[in-house]
């Protein structure tokens, strides 16, 4: 099965190394939708990849988003990031 993928997409890193280029990424994805050049979709699955792959860097021990990646992000592009994370449940092991 051939999945339709846009250019830009294909530019965001899946698999970043560091919080601040995950932060980075996000930034990248959530500017892009807003710009209407990726889908709500896109936009949504890419933060449920990164939450379930790397959730040691994208969330604190309390559960909340990391706090330098909201330092990163912003206020607004965290509100998206919540929006698209709705429903997600973290896995314990």
């Amino acid at each position: 099965m051939v999945q339709k993928v846009s250019k830009r997409y294909q530019k965001i890193l899946r698999n970043p190394t560091t919080v601040k280029m995950l932060a980075l990424q996000i930034k990248q994805a959530a500017d892009d939708y807003i710009a209407l050049k990726i889908s709500e979709n896109e936009f949504t699955e890419l933060i449920l990849y990164y939450a379930r792959y790397h959730g040691k860097k994208m969330f604190s021990t309390a559960g909340d988003l990391n706090p330098t990646l909201l330092n990163r992000i912003g206020k607004k592009r965290a509100e998206l990031v919540k929006i698209a994370l709705t429903g997600f449940q973290m896995c314990m092991f």
